[in-house]
């Protein structure tokens, strides 16, 4: 499964543009020659970098290299080993890492950029029910679990 002569390396991207420069190095990798590239994972809970594995060193003064909204290669000794990438090949279901009475912030639907506190979690659904903190009544509001992000976890 590893090859011996490839190492892995993490390249610095521009948030939010990890899938962009991706297609674009593997457009690159497809048709030059000597660039080296087999792989390129972008991990999701990895933002600002994504993931390549070269047989060749990466070295970003190539021109053939030039992708736009990459910013740098990682430094590092060796690469990264395969036993560090695995964790992001299966990454943990966001609705574990969510209790009840943590504050979240909705980042996507009609209450976008509204605080609320978890009042309930349903794990087999995958949805999370909430309470607005600003609003007049407290109305409960059921979401899926990916359009929250986590701002503080509940005090122990």
């Amino acid at each position: 499964m590893e090859d011996t002569n490839s190492s892995i390396y993490a390249l610095k991207t521009s948030a939010g543009q990890e899938r962009n420069v991706a297609r674009l190095l593997a457009r690159k990798a497809k048709t030059i020659d000597g660039i080296g590239i087999s792989s390129i994972l972008v991990p999701e809970s990895l933002k600002g970098y994504i993931l390549v594995e070269s047989s060749t060193k990466i070295d970003l003064r190539n021109p053939d290299l030039k992708v736009q909204h990459l910013r740098g290669v990682v430094e590092g000794s060796v690469g990264i080993t395969f036993d560090e990438v695995k964790r992001f090949l299966k990454p943990e279901p966001i609705i574990s890492s969510i209790q009840k009475g943590s504050i979240v912030e909705l980042v996507s639907g009609p209450f976008k950029g509204e605080r609320a506190k978890v009042v309930r979690i349903d794990e087999s659904r995958e949805e999370v029910v909430l309470e607005l903190i600003e609003a007049a009544v407290p109305i409960p509001v059921t979401v899926k679990a990916d359009q929250i992000r986590i701002i503080q976890k509940e005090a122990d």
